[in-house]
């Protein structure tokens, strides 16, 4: 318990404020001692018992024992206990009370608008450039390196099997006439000789008159006009004609001469021959006539008169034949 002092005390003012204020000490010292209360709590007592002891009277106060109003004639012990309108000095400030636990974040605020853009610095001048550095010397050439030993030879592979052989292709179109030329000649008298050319597909008779001291030119009669003439299709036996690629003459019949005693007998014809590509051999014939200045070739029926046709000679020549053909 606290010491409290009544209101008959013998004590003033100022000795009942000392002691209470050693009773206080006292007591605090024992309590610590004793380890009832910690020393934040016993400092806070303190601070309650020293606003306690402010309410009492100071020494120069006007409210002293004695002057104080009675309502309804309470005890000075109960207005003692905080109902005394009187105010003493106030006493020293109390010890800090302990740090309070550290309140929440408060909410964060709206970001500011962006300021303005500031002006463009000024181009700051150009460096001086560098002087260049010298060429360095060339290196020398580096020593060639050795050459590899050559790798070993790889073993042989297998041959590989024949593949089947393919179909037999259709027969192909005959082909354009080929660059064939050929030529022959033949002479049985003084009067006159004779030519067979072969050129660009056509077949040429020709007859070059002897007579006389002045010279006579070549005349030449086309003989691929007539009828027949061997140029590609086939034949009446069904056979592939080819196209003609050589030729020859031959001579006449150096028995028997015109009335004249020069030229061959009336009607002895000269034959002119062409082989063809595929192997046959087809003829025509002319009649020389020399009682023309020069002398010239009939090459068409006596009894037509249209040109002698071309006819493919009996037998054509087969290999092996004696004596025989196809």
């Amino acid at each position: 318990m606290r010491p409290q002092f009544g209101p008959y005390s013998l004590l003033g003012p100022v000795a009942r404020l000392r002691c209470k204020r050693a009773g206080m000490v006292a007591s605090l010292a024992v309590v610590l001692a004793a380890g009832v209360i910690s020393p934040a709590a016993a400092a806070a007592r303190n601070v309650t018992d020293r606003a306690e002891a402010a309410e009492l009277p100071s020494p120069g106060g006007k409210c002293k024992p004695g002057h104080h109003k009675h309502e309804h004639h309470k005890p000075r012990a109960i207005e003692a206990g905080g109902k005394d309108k009187c105010k003493g000095p106030t006493g020293p400030t109390g010890p800090k009370g302990p740090k309070g636990p550290r309140g929440d974040h408060g909410a964060t605020g709206a970001t500011g608008p962006t300021g303005p853009t500031g002006a463009t610095g000024a181009d700051g001048a150009d460096g001086i450039d560098g002087i260049d550095g010298a060429t360095g010397a060339t290196g020398a050439d580096g020593v060639d390196g050795l050459d590899g030993a050559t790798g070993a030879t790889g073993a042989t592979g297998a041959d590989g099997v024949d593949g089947a052989t393919g179909p037999t292709g259709a027969t192909g179109a005959t082909g354009a006439t080929g660059p064939c030329s050929d030529i022959d000649a033949a002479q049985d008298s003084d009067n006159f000789e004779l030519r067979v050319a072969l050129t660009g597909g056509s077949t040429f008779a020709g007859i070059h008159d002897l007579r006389g001291p002045a010279p006579r030119p070549f005349l030449w009669t086309d003989l691929s006009t007539h009828p027949d003439y061997p140029q590609g299709g086939e034949d009446a036996d069904g056979r592939d004609v080819g196209f003609a690629c050589g030729a020859a003459v031959n001579g006449h019949s150096s028995n028997g001469r015109g009335a004249d005693g020069h030229g061959p007998k009336a009607g002895n014809p000269i034959k002119f021959d062409v082989m063809t590509t595929t192997g046959q051999v087809w003829e025509t014939t002319c009649v020389a006539v020399t009682g023309t200045n020069p002398a010239t070739l009939n090459c068409n029926d006596a009894v037509t008169g249209l040109p002698n046709p071309w006819t493919k000679v009996t037998l054509q020549p087969l290999a092996t034949v004696i004596n025989g053909g196809s």
